[in-house]
């Protein structure tokens, strides 16, 4: 069944990137070299021959990383002209192995910059210190590369402070009286994003002493294992009664476990903001007040995220001194039922562009 969503997302993308002019998914054809084949060309970069760019997700398992590296192939404009890219997209399925030896594939062949999410940023330093020497600008979104020249502005340390003021904010209104015993899903592996489940933690045992965390479980970021986890949960700590995700796909499986256990009194708070989600905050509360509570969304869309960066790329290629070494920023937003709309309509301005139908929860 995995590798059949595998599948269908890899489609998914490649279709997405079909409709966006001059965006490849995957690499050029070779001259039997192992190099690929590339025209002799004295021109400026963008404009005379294209910029090479290597972008790579940390899997294509998240929608979120789909639509980012949708983003990435939008057409791109600088100085009033068109600017000529040869994008190549590749998918390392989780693995910092994968990455790393798809970069090097890539470096041998040559390219101008790479942009991505560094599964492990201290195991990718030695290759992007090659890179460097090369001249190959690096962009990253999420976790970090020593001597990178571009990376996230967002701390995901504000996105966790963040969910703990909502939890706070929200328990007290929906479910004063009760004590809060909660479950955090959490991924360690990912230094940067661990920031975010921890600082949640943080938040909420100095402003909530009598709130008591029965559990921090790596939940790997997979819908399966969040699923698994939180059903364990259910069996052994009945107490517990809400649930913080990291990331959405733990909490797309946290939500499967307590609607099949029957347990509407569980509430659950996710971050991200992603599509798969948001059908859960449209749905109203139980009449326990559990169900979906908030989402700690990203204020820009993983769509406009993989454009800027892009756009970083390109100002880094063509324009170097002029360059914005704050354009790769996302920045985050208290989403609820009250500013659900707004935050739907922004998304599907971004879904267009790509060629994609808008999102319609209220059929």
């Amino acid at each position: 069944m995995k590798n059949l969503w595998k599948k269908v997302m890899a489609m998914t993308l490649a279709a997405a990137l079909a409709v966006i002019p001059g965006c490849s998914s995957g690499e050029k054809e070779s001259n039997g070299s192992g190099k690929k084949e590339t025209k002799e060309a004295d021109g400026k970069k963008g404009v005379d021959e294209p910029i090479q760019v290597l972008g790579v997700v940390m899997t294509m398992d998240h929608t979120f990383q789909q639509q980012m590296a949708a983003g990435w192939g939008l057409p791109i404009e600088y100085n009033g002209q068109d600017v000529k890219i040869d994008l190549h997209v590749e998918d390392p399925q989780g693995s910092i192995d994968k990455e790393i030896e798809i970069t090097e594939t890539y470096m041998k062949q040559g390219i101008d910059a790479w942009i991505g999410y560094p599964l492990n940023g201290e195991a990718m330093a030695p290759v992007a210190e090659e890179m460097k020497e090369q001249g190959t600008y690096i962009l990253t979104e999420g976790n970090n590369i020593p001597g990178e020249t571009m990376g996230m502005v967002t701390d995901e340390r504000d996105g966790g402070l963040l969910g703990g003021e909502m939890f706070v904010k929200w328990w007290k209104e929906n479910r004063p009286g009760e004590t809060p015993n909660i479950l955090v899903l959490d991924a360690p592996t990912s230094e940067a994003f661990q920031r975010k489940p921890d600082a949640f933690v943080e938040y909420v045992k100095e402003n909530m002493p009598e709130a008591v965390i029965v559990g921090q479980q790596d939940a790997k970021m997979e819908v399966e294992k969040a699923m698994d986890i939180v059903s364990t949960y259910i069996l052994s700590n009945p107490e517990m009664n809400f649930v913080f995700c990291g990331v959405d796909s733990n909490a797309v499986g946290a939500m499967a476990a307590i609607e099949s256990s029957g347990r509407d009194d569980i509430a659950i708070a996710g971050c991200g903001g992603e599509d798969n989600i948001l059908p859960y905050l449209y749905a109203p509360l139980t009449d326990k007040n559990g169900g979906y509570a908030f989402e700690v969304a990203y204020e820009k869309s993983a769509i406009e995220l993989g454009y800027l960066m892009m756009m970083g790329a390109v100002q880094l290629v063509m324009d170097p001194e002029n360059a914005d070494y704050n354009i790769i920023d996302l920045g985050f937003t208290a989403l609820t039922r009250e500013n659900l709309d707004e935050y739907v309509n922004n998304k599907n301005e971004w879904l267009e562009k790509i060629g994609e139908k808008p999102l319609d929860f209220k059929k």
